[in-house]
């Protein structure tokens, strides 16, 4: 049995330059619902219910190009009109690259859409590409909220992780982690994060680029704090045998209650229990309702 049981990745982070700059970019462009939930953070959230926080830094850690995150929209045609749109806006967003649409070629890592890939103010990479991504196509609904966006509002179908060694990362996401992995080429494998947030790892070797806590990804229990404790004892247990390289000490916040892990590859991962069991886009919502929130 693996050490986490009946979890679900269900958020990533990101780190930002300016919020508000950040959330006009991911609504007006990316076509992604944004709130503010402190005076340096906000939450943003696909229609498929991915969600990511994002936290405005002084400096950020640079990002390579394996750790995009996909937006689908229709078709082929579709990709053109997005890319078009953009590339006129590039100096307005501060979008510091934006390549020409292609198709990928389905070797190197299982993604053989024809899209673009662009590179955002705050260095986090985003391809946009026709909706027939390797994990299939993705309810893009006709009228999703931010209306309007350069992108059509709708799903984050995927993103991507770089691994040193494809067969360590591959027994630490099914005997850790506990969720599903299937190698499916030489260099690559994929996961659907236990119906959550869906994910390729492709092996870089040495490439490697170190990854900080505030890029981190979530793991999701629907259980209660001592079982976060007992896995946070696990995982400093497992440190050799899983090639764990940090734990941190178990806390309360942001609505949750966890800790967090670097793994083999550099990538950090945070171990939650949300408070209450609600989901923290929801928490926001009910205290903005009642009046709890300034923002």
């Amino acid at each position: 049995m693996p050490v986490i049981e009946s979890a679900k990745a269900t958020h990533t982070t990101l780190e930002v330059v300016n919020l508000q700059n950040s959330m006009r970019f991911y609504g007006e462009v990316l076509g992604l619902r944004t709130h503010q939930v402190l005076d340096k953070a906000g939450h943003l959230l696909a229609s498929n219910g991915l969600y990511a926080a994002f936290i405005e830094l002084p400096r950020r850690a640079p990002q390579p190009l394996l750790n995009f995150y996909a937006r689908p929209v229709t078709d082929a045609a579709a990709v053109d009109l997005v890319h078009g749109k953009i590339t006129g806006v590039l100096e307005e967003y501060a979008i510091q690259e934006i390549t020409a649409p292609a198709r990928e070629d389905k070797s190197k890592f299982g993604v053989g859409t024809y899209g673009f890939y662009l590179k955002d103010a705050d260095g986090n990479w985003w391809r946009i590409e026709e909706n027939n991504g390797p994990f299939g196509p993705m309810e893009i609904p006709p009228d999703a909220e931010p209306r309007n966006s350069l992108v059509p509002a709708g799903p984050v179908s995927y993103v991507t992780l770089e691994c040193k060694n494809l067969e360590a990362s591959l027994r630490f996401y099914r005997e850790f982690l506990g969720i599903d992995a299937e190698r499916r080429g030489p260099g690559y494998f994929w996961s659907r994060g236990n119906g959550g947030v869906s994910v390729i790892v492709v092996e870089v070797g040495a490439r490697v680029m170190e990854q900080t806590v505030l890029n981190h990804h979530g793991i999701t229990l629907w259980t209660d704090e001592a079982m976060i404790d007992k896995i946070h004892a696990s995982a400093e247990e497992g440190k050799t045998e899983f090639g764990i390289r940090k734990v941190m000490p178990p806390t309360h916040q942001h609505g949750s209650y966890s800790f967090y892990m670097q793994d083999l590859d550099t990538n950090w991962w945070e171990i939650e229990v949300w408070e209450g069991l609600v989901h923290p886009w929801e928490q926001v919502v009910r205290k903005r309702e009642a009046g709890l929130l300034k923002f």
